[in-house]
């Protein structure tokens, strides 16, 4: 005879049977629930690809909704270690898989991030900041719905507002600019993921001996530019950028962030020890999705 605990335990059971859907009844069926696809508008409108690439004047993109492979990816301790952790990430996302990630413009792989974490957790962003002035602790909030999508119309709004120095967008996105001081002709290329492995190279080379080291200036020009006054030859760009004017250079890296079609976040906060206003800007690795 059961007792009142096994007559409960089989009502329970009984209950969830008839409230599961005819399709998720049996063992197997449970497992052919489809994934959500998310569909992105790229910043770059697929303008600035080789002829060859998948993305060629493609406007969107689809992803797939982070699943628990996708946090595996996140937490691998190998792929942080080697900075590949958002490629493979976005990598195991994409639908159609012949998209090379490594070749994905920089302003677009930010969209699939911003995506894919509004997907996985939500819109609301909470970062701790440690405050410039005083060095207290900040809660930031932000609200990922709220990013700012730089498009080539915003480019071409910037350009008519003279907002930028005079410039050339080339048909493989490479943008073509005249400094002020020197008069070169400086012709920069759009970062993709390719470029941002070698600043990761780069990078840890450098913190091997300095733990807080960071990108130079000079080293940020040398990967971005692809010729001066139509000379392509490495070597001689690099002597080139080591002898560029200051000025010359805080122009083009200003003018430069302002003509690529990008996703940024940023915010305008108080220190709520000190009142100072500050600014932040997100940026897209492994901890925008678990900030610290």
């Amino acid at each position: 005879m059961k007792n009142s605990f096994e007559e409960k335990l089989e009502q329970i059971k009984q209950q969830a049977s008839e409230s599961i859907p005819a399709t998720v009844s049996n063992s197997q069926d449970i497992f052919s629930f489809v994934n959500p696809i998310e569909i992105i508008d790229l910043p770059s409108k697929g303008r600035f690809y080789d002829e060859n690439h998948p993305l060629r004047n493609c406007d969107t993109l689809e992803i797939r909704q982070m699943t628990a492979k996708e946090e595996d990816i996140l937490t691998n301790r190998s792929l942080i270690r080697k900075g590949l952790v958002i490629d493979k990430l976005i990598e195991s996302l994409l639908i159609d898989k012949s998209i090379p990630v490594q070749t994905l413009l920089v302003g677009d792989k930010n969209a699939i991030m911003v995506a894919a974490r509004i997907a996985a957790y939500g819109a609301d962003y909470d970062v701790m900041l440690n405050c410039n002035n005083c060095g207290s602790k900040n809660v930031v909030g932000i609200d990922l719905t709220k990013v700012k999508v730089r498009q080539t119309e915003d480019i071409l709004k910037h350009a008519a507002n003279n907002d930028v120095l005079n410039y050339q967008q080339l048909e493989n996105g490479n943008i073509i600019l005249q400094l002020p001081k020197t008069k070169w002709i400086v012709e920069c290329r759009l970062m993709n993921g390719n470029d941002e492995r070698s600043i990761l190279r780069i990078l840890e080379d450098k913190r091997k001996f300095d733990n807080n080291a960071d990108l130079s200036v000079s080293e940020q020009l040398k990967i971005i530019i692809s010729s001066i006054n139509g000379i392509t030859e490495a070597e001689t760009l690099h002597r080139a950028v080591d002898v560029m004017p200051a000025y010359d250079a805080k122009c083009l890296r200003n003018n430069y962030q302002k003509l690529i079609p990008n996703v940024t976040i940023e915010k305008k906060y108080i220190c709520s020890s000190c009142t100072e206003e500050q600014e932040l800007e997100v940026p897209f690795t492994q901890e925008f999705f678990w900030p610290k």
